[in-house]
């Protein structure tokens, strides 16, 4: 019998994983229907006995006994078969036989969805545990731990990655080198060095092994020299044939690789733990004061010597925020601070979102919050803020006391943003459109920015304009491109971002010879990347974002050509005459996150077609793209719609599924598109049955969309819907 909610290979093994979250909430379905629950002095029978039962009404064709017999009012005997059958989904012995949690969302959200039949098996859980831990992934699909019920300072005391797609022979000259790489980190362990990196090289470099450890910076030098000897006793017995390994101890960890890893920024495997405690208080509050400390923390640490900070806040006068942000010392201030970035944009999606503190762990870097002092470094803290004056407000009486903070911390000054860019040098110019220009720059310590000059007139004053720039600055994903501040000077309204410093989407679509360079692995990788930003600005972020104008030109391809989305949010920046009309908003001034799917199916189509809107060379337009690939679809030859320039191998199986869903964002009623987490579900699904598409709106239908639709999504907004043609914001 298994312990609680754990999984079984928790529960067992100390093994943890997605699957084991998933597991988690396939328990919680199953006592939410059946009524029972863990630990109620009225049932006799725990949680493991609700599993078993309900499995066995399952295999007896009587799931419908599961149901609380007290439940009252009207259901639907079909919700409760599907909830039924996605909990034993989820509760499989086999973690790899269990669902991912965007697959479960997919499945509730969609009854159309086919679920495959639950198993029931009784393996040795050592078969099981060792297709888990933390296997790597391609195309940046990290495998993270979520703790939802342990403490972050009560979890299990070691957490380890072994590859599985990259082996040695078990008495190879490899595996002898290793051996030798961690007896040196082992014997380094005891020189006060709190971190280590070190080389066992081979004439033939396929038996080259690298290596390195790091302790955290406040422990005493004897816990560390322990903690690394057991961290590469253990990694040498788990991980007998991988050609890359780490393993994690609470204080510590040990790394090997056959890749010259130093240097850069790693984020895979990766591990993050959230306390199991909700915020107490204002959220809103909290969260203000979290966003701006945790961007402080970056910038900090990213300019520390050693790379790492400790920091604390006031939230109230009787409560403190505590953070702390590393990374590891050999990585440049703009690595260090990529790297702080995308771990911080984890909190609100994969980790932590509304609990009062969190662990986000790279190999390359980590940042955690906490309500209460976990390093020494908290125990003296800066003197508190000075109490108000006489007849003056608390600074903690709402929110807006602390943005002022965080407003400054978002300025810059425009001489240093005309010493950037050489007083907007035309030379430094690298893209025009309707928002205004941008240019190149650099700041004085070396780091390159992207400076947007807003042109034309603005809705707004200066107040609101700061406002909404502090908003956008929040909003963080590796598939977004960040905001790093603003400037307001001299009639000059000026928005600086990272430099993304492989152009736009559009600038490879728009050249035969560029788009030769995009192999379709990539091609897919930009599919799938643009399709989380979108999904992070819908569903997952503190705001629900439509941004209305997606295109190839606001698409951003960094140095490892990932996508980034660039321009949303400024419809509340810009005057509203300065954006492209999308196909509902042309045709009735109509605007849903159904809007934003049709971009994207549009897109989707571009990439894989290679043509584009208004590119000279192309006598079809984007109509003709979309009418193109209806055309090859209905005659069953859609690989004709594929790029003939396209370079590389590709797999027509996900080729023609990329089409397929492309399509079915495209068709012309909005209720019949799928939402983006059902495309991310569609997308990450290797093996999944899809609707058939319907055709393509050409914007030759009178039909006006159901206005409910709409409605739905405006309901929490003032402005008028004719006012609305990019970016709108709505309240969580």
């Amino acid at each position: 019998m298994y312990s609680g909610y754990m999984s079984p290979e928790y529960a067992m093994h100390g093994q943890f994983s997605v699957k084991s979250d998933v597991y988690s909430f396939g328990v919680m379905l199953l006592e939410i229907i059946s009524g029972k629950r863990k630990g109620s002095p009225s049932e006799s029978d725990g949680v493991d006995d609700i599993r078993k039962y309900a499995l066995t009404k399952w295999r007896d064709r009587m799931p419908l006994e599961l149901l609380d017999p007290k439940l009252e009012g009207s259901y639907s005997q079909n919700e409760v078969i599907r909830c039924i059958h996605i909990g034993l989904l989820c509760v499989q012995e086999d973690p790899s036989d269990r669902p991912t949690m965007a697959e479960v969302v997919s499945f509730l959200n969609n009854p159309s969805v086919d679920l495959p039949m639950p198993t029931e098996q009784h393996r040795k859980m050592e078969d099981i545990v060792g297709k888990i831990g933390l296997e790597s992934s391609s195309d940046s699909n990290y495998e993270s731990i979520n703790l939802m019920t342990v403490t972050i300072h009560e979890g299990p005391k070691a957490y380890y990655n072994c590859t599985r797609n990259s082996t040695f022979a078990a008495y190879s000259a490899y595996r002898s080198n290793v051996k030798t790489l961690l007896a040196w980190l082992s014997s380094n362990g005891t020189n006060n060095a709190r971190f280590y990196n070190t080389t066992v090289a081979s004439q033939d470099s396929a038996y080259t092994v690298y290596g390195s450890f790091l302790c955290t910076r406040d422990i005493i030098p004897k816990i560390c020299e322990e903690c690394v000897i057991q961290a590469a006793k253990l990694i040498s017995s788990l991980c007998t044939v991988a050609k890359e390994a780490i393993v994690w101890y609470q204080v510590c960890y040990v790394r090997y690789s056959d890749r010259r890893f130093f240097s850069t920024v790693e984020e895979s495997p990766q591990i993050s733990f959230m306390n199991d405690e909700d915020y107490v208080g204002q959220v809103g509050h909290f969260n203000n004061i979290l966003w701006d400390m945790m961007n402080d923390l970056r910038s900090e640490a990213a300019s520390a010597s050693n790379k790492s900070v400790d920091k604390s806040v006031n939230i109230t006068d009787n409560q403190k925020l505590y953070g702390s942000a590393w990374c590891l010392p050999y990585l440049s201030k703009e690595n260090c601070s990529w790297c702080l970035s995308d771990a911080i944009a984890e909190i609100p999606t994969s980790c932590c979102r509304g609990k009062s503190g969190g662990i986000i762990l790279y190999p390359s870097c980590s940042i955690r919050y906490e309500l209460y002092p976990f390093h020494k470094a908290h125990i003296i803290t800066p003197p508190g803020v000075p109490p108000p004056l006489p007849n003056s407000p608390s600074p903690y009486a709402s929110p807006v006391g602390n943005d002022s903070t965080s407003l400054e911390s978002l300025r810059f000054k425009l001489a240093k943003i005309e010493a950037a860019t050489n007083r907007f040098a035309k030379e430094n110019m690298i893209g025009k459109g309707g928002f205004g220009e941008v240019y190149r720059g650099i700041l004085s310590d070396g780091q390159e920015i992207a400076v947007k000059r807003l042109t034309g007139s603005s809705r707004q004053g200066a107040v609101e304009f700061k406002n909404e720039v502090q908003v956008i600055a929040k909003l963080q994903h590796r598939n977004l491109v960040r905001l790093l501040g603003f400037c307001l000077e001299d009639d000059e309204k000026i928005l600086i971002y990272e430099y993304v410093p492989n152009k736009s989407l559009d600038y490879f679509l728009s050249d035969i010879k560029k788009r030769r360079l995009l192999f379709w692995s990539q091609r897919q990788k930009i599919i799938i990347g643009i399709a989380r930003g979108i999904l992070y600005l819908h569903e997952d972020s503190c705001l629900k974002i439509i941004h209305r104008d997606l295109k190839p030109s606001n698409v951003l391809l960094d140095n490892n050509m990932n996508p980034k989305i660039s321009d949303f949010g400024m419809a509340r920046i810009v005057a509203l005459d300065q954006i492209e009309e999308s196909t509902e908003y042309a045709m009735h001034g109509k605007f849903s996150i159904k809007s934003d799917v049709f971009s994207f199916g549009v897109m989707v189509l571009e990439i894989i077609n290679g043509k584009r809107k208004g590119c000279s060379s192309e006598p079809e337009g984007i109509d003709d793209i979309r009418r193109h690939a209806w055309t090859k679809w209905t005659e069953q030859t859609p690989l004709e719609l594929l790029d003939p320039n396209i370079g590389g191998p590709y797999s027509r199986e996900e080729v023609i599924k990329c089409i397929h869903i492309g399509l079915l964002c495209v068709q012309e009623d909005s209720n019949d598109r799928p939402t983006m987490a059902t495309v991310v579900f569609y997308l990450n699904s290797p093996s999944i049955n899809l609707p058939p598409p319907r055709e393509p709106g050409y914007f030759k239908s009178n039909r006006i969309e159901d206005s409910k639709t709409i409605n739905t999504e405006l309901d929490n907004t003032s402005d008028s819907i004719n006012e609305i043609t990019v970016t709108k914001f709505f309240p969580r």
